[in-house]
């Protein structure tokens, strides 16, 4: 017990020594877990600039441009003459999108014909065409459901009957998890997790790099690798138990999105999870040839790392060979099972499958760190 505390020791003072790594693993976590909170404060877009040409300018046109504009999510800023000033102002950044009335909007209801409404919105930025499409739709569906309501209480149909048979029955959305709706509940708690899998990565990666770059061995008996190994991870598993320490319990009520707190076998998952990409990260360093090498290769895989769990993209999505490929990264259960405890609120026996996976990527990983290490020290 001593010599494992020991070597933790050693390994906390190489780690302060390093000024590299700890600007990965301490200033970086911090930085980048309070940055990624920032854009996303607000959880659903409000406000969003828009403007209305209506060619008609009849009293039913004027009711359709009200409703619209008194949702909280669409700011109509302009009123337009035609479609040509409408754009204009569109492709100048101005708008997010315009709605065109057409003309002969009243005369064609009153008549009963089915009339078409167009919506025009930037369809680049996806958060964006969905909240402009889903207010302008609730408030079609809503004013015409009132025409029709009318139109039959004008053929001597009782108000209640007409809106029973207009809409026989009610629709109740219960948003599950993520009440509000909102993007930073849905993608802030992930990210959170792989910053940590892949600042341990980088850190341990740096490390390793170092020590190949100069030629110096894990340990100076190869029967130590194995033991070595296990008493290093262990300093930096304790130094990101306290990472998650603050993100499961003060980051969802600092930055306000849900969390279920069921502590016992978030912390069995997570402590297992940050083990594995210990191991998982000494593995890979075996092929880091310089302390900077890890860095180029976490640039450009970070972004696969994160959509890989298939929570920011549909695994159903993701091509087969790359979600089988995924499986051997420690994030890919480590985040799910992470995710459904402490986000969707699943029992242990849910993410059971997570678990032993993970359990099996440990062993496996902690095997060939000790192999493709003692590999190494014997090129040196």
């Amino acid at each position: 017990m001593n010599k494992f505390l020991d070597i933790m020791v050693k390994e906390y003072k190489r780690f302060t020594s390093e000024k590299g790594v700890m600007l990965i693993m301490i200033v970086a976590v911090i930085f980048y877990a309070f940055w990624y909170a920032m854009p996303y404060k607000n959880e659903v877009m409000k406000d969003v600039p828009m403007g209305i040409v209506d060619l008609d300018e009849t009293d039913f046109s004027r009711d359709v441009v009200r409703d619209l504009d008194i949702t909280d999510v669409l700011d109509f800023k302009e009123h337009y003459l035609s479609i040509h000033d409408a754009e204009r102002d569109f492709f100048r950044g101005k708008l997010m999108g315009f709605i065109v009335v057409p003309k002969d909007f009243q005369k064609d209801i009153l008549r009963g014909k089915q009339v078409s409404v167009s919506l025009y919105a930037d369809s680049a930025y996806l958060v964006v065409y969905k909240t402009i499409y889903a207010a302008t739709l609730q408030a079609a569906i809503e004013n015409g459901a009132r025409l029709e309501v009318a139109r039959m209480m004008k053929t001597g149909v009782p108000k209640k009957q007409a809106i029973t048979v207009k809409q026989p029955f009610e629709f109740i959305s219960v948003p599950l998890f993520n009440p509000v709706g909102g993007y930073k509940s849905y993608v802030y708690p992930v990210i959170l997790i792989m910053i940590l899998h892949q600042t341990l990565i980088m850190g341990l990666g740096m490390l390793q790099g170092t020590r190949n770059q100069k030629k110096e061995k894990y340990t100076v008996d190869p029967k130590d690798i194995p033991f070595t190994l296990l008493a290093r991870s262990t300093m930096y598993v304790l130094m990101y138990l306290f990472y998650g320490a603050v993100a499961f319990l003060i980051f969802p009520s600092l930055f306000v999105y849900p969390a279920h707190y069921n502590l016992i076998p978030l912390f069995l998952v997570y402590i297992l999870f940050l083990y594995c990409v210990a191991f998982f990260a000494q593995t890979i360093s075996y092929w880091f040839r310089m302390r900077e090498s890890v860095l180029l290769i976490m640039v450009v895989t970070s972004l696969i790392f994160v959509f890989i769990p298939g929570l920011i993209w549909p695994r159903e999505s993701i091509p087969e060979f790359v979600n089988l490929a995924s499986f051997l990264i420690p994030g890919t259960c480590g985040v799910d099972a992470i995710i459904k405890l402490n986000q969707n609120g699943a029992s242990f026996i849910n993410i059971l499958y997570d678990y032993l996976w993970l359990m099996f990527l440990t062993i496996a990983y902690f095997i060939s760190a000790v192999y493709l290490t003692r590999k190494s020290d014997s090129k040196f």
